[in-house]
């Protein structure tokens, strides 16, 4: 079973756990909420962290998939991995689409 937990905040305080997300390494504020609230223990927030760390040591022109730089990686950091080269959040990553096996596939800028 599991539960949804949400509460209500105002803009400043949105736009302050905006920069304290980005300022951490956390590709949207539920992730670093839910970090907060684990004390740290958040195994989506970390594996995000490592993705783009390890998406920053590849070298320029090189391509990938997430599975190759996450081993069984969860559909959510796909998604969060998508959403966040399209917004521009994950720098220096063009999405080169799909390419017939329903994986999305990358290219370091």
């Amino acid at each position: 079973m599991s539960f949804r937990v949400q509460f209500t905040i105002s803009d400043s305080e949105k736009a302050m756990l905006d920069c304290q997300a980005r300022a951490e390494g956390y590709p949207n504020i539920a992730a670093l909420c839910k970090a907060r609230a684990f004390n740290g223990k958040n195994s989506y927030g970390d594996l995000y962290i490592d993705m783009v760390n390890k998406i920053n040591n590849l070298a320029k022109g090189e391509t990938f998939f997430l599975r190759d730089l996450i081993d069984t990686p969860p559909a959510l950091l796909g998604r969060w991995l998508y959403d966040n080269v399209k917004n521009g959040t994950i720098k220096n990553v063009k999405n080169l689409g799909n390419n017939g096996s329903d994986a999305q596939q990358y290219l370091k800028l």
